[in-house]
């Protein structure tokens, strides 16, 4: 009888933890800034004014790039959207000075002149503390899905003012110094690893980082969260974990997804893919998972986006060869105009699509692109 009864009490605790809000994530994101009027792209701090932070909410500094947003806690998808538009909506409507001329906004890009920015992404198990053994476990899943991460939130095509075909710069050239690579079977406590354990403090419970995401726009901080998120909730759910990568294929499809992006190819245990193809295996193996997130539809945009081959690094590329073809000398210049008019309608509300198009960039329709395709078959 009382091992029925253990039984009973496992089933109904494992019920509970398949909530959306059993995974909580906060972000931290580095931003470049773009002064107004001259339209310059720097490493200038800038912050809101005093008094505009909600509460868990921080505007401060980085010791690399300069500004940083610190977002609150957020326990589902949709809070995560809203929240961080929101606060980052911040630095455009709430300056320190409201009344003149001169300001500068964000520009939340990977990489662009010579230092580099990323978005981390910390999750933590809701409200209960975050061992680091249990971390470790998470970690494990994680891992072999980092290279898709990279694929998705590549955004730095340009770096000391180089227009490049590279995905992410910022992997490329920083990985050893600001995101050094981790085996799967380890988890360090080490800052500057691309999956590391952070033992809190104070103020902060300990949480699980992930460091490998370029600074970017909501849309692709939040597309990051679903897959983080979705991976984490089968891992309480105790079910088994479904990719596996050795160390050497991590490596290689690690180096496909830095260089070239969405068009890549990534491994599932040892069968590569092309990344639309990762992109509707995904789907359909944590299928239950992702239908439990409610993920907004300017983020499911995102991965039809993916498919269709094009990220966030492809519209700013597209969008920077543009500025370069109409005028070279001023061709910076312009792409920040442009970059400052998007990024505002973008946090006030607009779609990603009227972003790329407020860039000068067209997006391919993605109308009849359908998500978990049963084309793979594993």
């Amino acid at each position: 009888m009382r091992k029925r009864l253990r039984k009973i009490r496992r089933a109904g605790t494992r019920s509970s933890t398949r909530s959306e809000r059993a995974i909580s994530v906060g972000v931290e994101l580095e931003t470049y800034s773009i002064s107004v009027p001259e339209y310059r792209i720097s490493r200038e701090l800038h912050f809101p004014r005093r008094g505009i932070a909600e509460l868990g909410e921080r505007f401060t500094k980085d010791a690399s790039i300069g500004s940083e947003y610190n977002s609150r806690v957020f326990y589902t998808v949709r809070e995560a959207f809203f929240l961080l538009k929101n606060g980052l909506r911040k630095y455009i409507h709430y300056r320190s000075s409201p009344e003149e001329h001169d300001y500068r906004t964000l520009f939340p890009i990977g990489g662009w002149t010579d230092r580099f920015a990323g978005s981390h992404i910390h999750m933590a198990l809701g409200k209960k503390k975050f061992e680091y053994r249990r971390a470790r476990l998470l970690a494990r899943r994680l891992h072999s899905h980092i290279p898709f991460l990279i694929a998705l939130c590549g955004n730095s095509p340009v770096w000391r003012d180089r227009i490049t075909a590279i995905n992410s710069n910022r992997l490329l050239r920083g990985t050893e110094k600001y995101c050094k690579v981790t085996r799967r079977e380890l988890l360090y406590k080490h800052h500057y690893r691309e999956l590391t354990y952070n033992e809190g403090g104070k103020r902060k419970p300990p949480t699980l980082e992930i460091r490998v995401l370029d600074s970017g726009i909501p849309e692709y901080v939040v597309a990051a969260i679903c897959v983080v998120k979705a991976v984490a909730l089968q891992w309480l759910e105790r079910k088994p974990s479904l990719n596996h990568l050795t160390h050497e294929d991590y490596l290689s499809a690690r180096d496909q997804a830095i260089r070239y992006g969405p068009k890549a190819k990534l491994l599932w245990n040892r069968h590569a893919l092309t990344v639309p193809q990762y992109v509707d295996l995904f789907f359909r193996k944590y299928e239950d998972e992702l239908d439990q997130l409610a993920i907004p539809d300017d983020v499911i945009d995102v991965f039809k986006y993916l498919k269709r081959g094009w990220n966030q690094s492809t519209v700013i590329r597209r969008a920077a060869q543009k500025s370069r073809w109409h005028h070279r000398p001023t061709w910076e210049r312009r792409f920040a105009k442009r970059y400052a008019a998007a990024i505002r309608a973008l946090l006030d509300g607009n779609s990603y699509t009227e972003f790329a198009k407020a860039l000068g960039v067209r997006l391919p329709s993605i109308e009849r692109t359908w998500m978990g395709r049963r084309e793979s078959k594993w």
